[in-house]
Order: C-alpha cells, then sequence, then structure tokens
C-alpha cells in the first residue's frame, strides 16, 4: 500500500467478534494527518491512503471494512482528549486561537 511514498507505515487485519457478528477490518496506520482537525491536514495525500484502502478493500471481498490511523502527532489535536479544569472527564471546550 503506497509504500514507494510512504504515506503509510503498517497495516494490518484486526477482527471484530460479539455475539452476532464477526467483521474483519484492514487497519492502516499512515505517517499523514487523516482529519482536518490535525495540523498540516493534506487532503490530497490523504485522498491517495483512501484510494489505496478502497483498491484493497475491493480486492479482498473477505474485507468487511477500513479503518485508516494516523501516526502523525499533533498536539492540537491531542488536546481535545485532556482532563477538563474542574478535573472531571468531560469534554473541553475548544477556544479560537
Amino acid at each position: 500500500m503506497l509504500a514507494a511514498n510512504r504515506l503509510v507505515k503498517s497495516a494490518w487485519i484486526a477482527v471484530e467478534l460479539d455475539r452476532d457478528r464477526c467483521e474483519r477490518i484492514l487497519v492502516v496506520e499512515a505517517y499523514i494527518a487523516v482529519s482536518p482537525l490535525e495540523k498540516d491536514y493534506d487532503p490530497v495525500r490523504y485522498q491517495k491512503v483512501v484510494e489505496d484502502v478502497r483498491r484493497v478493500l475491493a480486492a479482498n471481498p473477505d474485507i468487511d471494512r477500513a479503518s485508516i490511523l494516523s501516526m502523525h502527532r499533533d498536539t492540537a489535536c491531542t488536546a481535545l482528549f485532556r482532563t477538563s479544569p474542574a478535573g472531571t472527564n468531560a469534554p473541553v471546550a475548544a477556544s479560537a486561537a
């Protein structure tokens, strides 16, 4: 998967099981930001990863779906998950900078 472009770090198949179903999931770790919430998000580069993932899914109908994760580290994005000032686990509101 796009190894020549170095957009994908790794990929593997995960299995999600519950009482009624079993799904095979292609998990892809990308070196790029995969969300507009992340700094340096590039929709063109992300679309290249998505196209490649779709190609793999089309060639392997036994894989039910895919999940693309970012290995890109952005403190602004991870700050969305910090503890609120009151010490509760409630989400912290984003502020405009």
